[in-house]
């Protein structure tokens, strides 16, 4: 079975400006304003990240006693800035969290048994009237359970494209910012964030 790294181990691996994880190849730029996606042979284009947005359609926090799924979805169909069959207006950066020890959400996985992945799938599709299958679709999923951010997808993490590798983790460097993210949404707690939009350089140190 394999290990899932600690917060102090995947933070004492921060020493190079471009890591290299779920997502092959992320780079922070030199003024600390984005971070840029890139593909691992040059077919795609660069994927460039100045905002994370916490979505209206994501739940609240409730406490450490429930879980939580969530996705971070970077580009669409090639697209960085797109509308979904919902019309939910999305561009890349766009985090959805939802709480998945609900009966609501139980009943969607049986109702959704199709959908990839047993959780995050199930969020994409909810969230934005779509399934995320045939779809070319570039994202991370992660989790928080017990209170405690988790950074395993094997639907987007591991996606077969040419952004990720096989891994099912997240891409550690990502993963500091989505987290910094998700801290500000658990911080609120019943509440809504007061704010849904984050800047890359206004999150991670």
């Amino acid at each position: 079975m394999e290990l899932e790294p600690s917060l102090e181990e995947m933070k004492a691996g921060f020493q190079s400006p471009c890591y290299k994880g779920a997502l092959l190849d992320v780079r922070r730029s030199s003024d600390d304003s984005s971070l840029g996606i890139y593909p691992a042979h040059g077919s795609d284009r660069q994927l460039t990240v100045e905002t994370l947005h916490i979505s209206c359609k994501s739940d609240t926090y409730r406490g450490r006693k429930h879980k939580y799924g969530g996705i971070v979805i970077y580009a669409r169909n090639g697209e960085t800035v797109w509308y979904t069959a919902n019309n939910s207006h999305c561009k890349s950066g766009y985090v959805v969290i939802m709480q998945t020890d609900t009966k609501a959400f139980e009943d969607l996985q049986a109702k959704w048994r199709n959908e990839p992945g047993k959780v995050h799938g199930i969020i994409y599709r909810r969230a934005f009237g779509e399934s995320c299958k045939g779809m070319k679709v570039v994202g991370e999923g992660f989790g928080i359970m017990k209170g405690e951010f988790k950074i395993i997808s094997g639907v987007f993490n591991a996606a077969d494209d040419d952004y990720h590798d096989n891994s099912s983790f997240m891409n550690q460097y990502t993963a500091q910012y989505v987290e910094a993210v998700v801290d500000i949404w658990k911080r609120a707690g019943p509440n809504f964030p007061a704010r849904q939009n984050y800047g890359v350089n206004e999150l991670v140190n």
